[in-house]
Order: structure tokens, then C-alpha cells, then sequence
């Protein structure tokens, strides 16, 4: 990631799930699965973070089927398994819930993974940004990623409280 130095910095990966699929016919919302070309995106995506050598040690999820599957592609390649949070609260989550539940990460976490959904997350990326936002367009599109160098402690997080490193869409 452009602009980790390595020096104290923590890492934050804020990634969308991939595009959906429709629902199977005995659920709902929560349990539609990747459709192929979100399967597609997040592989690519996943691919990406392996060349950029980004690894995650503290993982947080939706409990959603498209989340647990995008993170189970992005966490398939990685040398040791992270902390995995799947947490009730991010499914559909608000920008200020998702900072909240950032701010609970445990201190020794270095690089921290966020798989969730918009319209929270693509809130949270714009705040995290500040006055320098990523060129999100309208939305935060599924298999995004937007990338941050956190130089506080995770219980500090806060709104421009982070310096955008990597904005990647499909």
C-alpha cells in the first residue's frame, strides 16, 4: 500500500462485497450469495492484494452470505488465518456503526479488514477521507476497496482521522 511506512501507521481495508446474486427461495436479504461476476470481482480484487503484499491480522464481517463468501476469498491466499469478527452489528450498518465497531479493534491489530455493505461504508469511506475523498462517483461499487493509514490508535479513529492510501474499483 502506497504510504505505509511502517512506522507506527496502522493499516484499514474497507472493501464492499461483491455484487449479489438473488436470494434462494427459503431466504432473504441476508442470504444471497455472490453471483458469478461478483465471485469474479472480488477474486480479482483478492489477487490484487496478494501482488501488494496486504495481509490482514483482524478481520471484521458482516454475518450477510455475500460478505462471509467476499471474505473468504480475500482471506483464502494469506499466510496465517486473521482474527475473524463476524459481527451482527455491520450487517446493513450505518457509517457511525462501523466507525464504532473500529474503534473496539484490538490495540495490537496492525492491519484491519472491513467487508461490508452501502450505503454505510461507502459514508464511512468519505468520512474517514475528509477533505481529500477517493473519486467514489455516486456509490462505492460491490469488490471496491479504499485503503487508509490510521496514525492513531484504533480507539481514536475518527471522522478525516485517516490518510487515503489505495482506492481500487473494478
Amino acid at each position: 500500500m502506497a504510504g505505509f511506512d511502517g512506522t507506527g501507521e496502522r493499516r484499514l481495508l474497507l472493501v464492499r462485497h461483491g455484487a449479489a446474486g438473488a436470494p434462494p427461495a427459503d431466504g432473504g436479504d441476508r442470504e444471497r450469495p455472490l453471483s458469478p461476476e461478483g465471485r469474479e470481482a472480488v477474486e480479482s480484487l483478492a489477487a490484487h492484494l496478494r501482488e501488494a503484499a496486504l495481509a490482514a491480522d483482524y478481520a471484521l464481517c458482516s454475518p450477510a452470505c455475500r460478505t462471509r463468501e467476499t471474505m473468504k476469498i480475500l482471506l483464502a491466499d494469506q499466510l496465517g488465518a486473521p482474527e475473524l469478527d463476524v459481527a451482527e452489528e455491520l450487517y446493513l450498518a450505518p457509517a457511525a456503526t462501523l466507525l464504532g465497531c473500529l474503534r473496539h479493534v484490538t490495540p495490537a491489530a496492525r492491519t484491519v479488514l472491513l467487508v461490508g455493505h452501502n450505503p454505510g461504508l461507502h459514508e464511512l469511506v468519505l468520512a474517514l477521507a475528509g477533505s481529500k475523498p477517493p473519486p467514489t462517483g455516486p456509490g462505492f461499487p460491490p469488490a471496491a476497496i479504499a485503503g487508509f493509514a490510521v496514525s492513531t490508535p484504533w480507539s481514536s479513529l475518527r471522522r478525516g482521522g485517516a490518510r487515503l492510501t489505495l482506492f481500487r474499483t473494478p
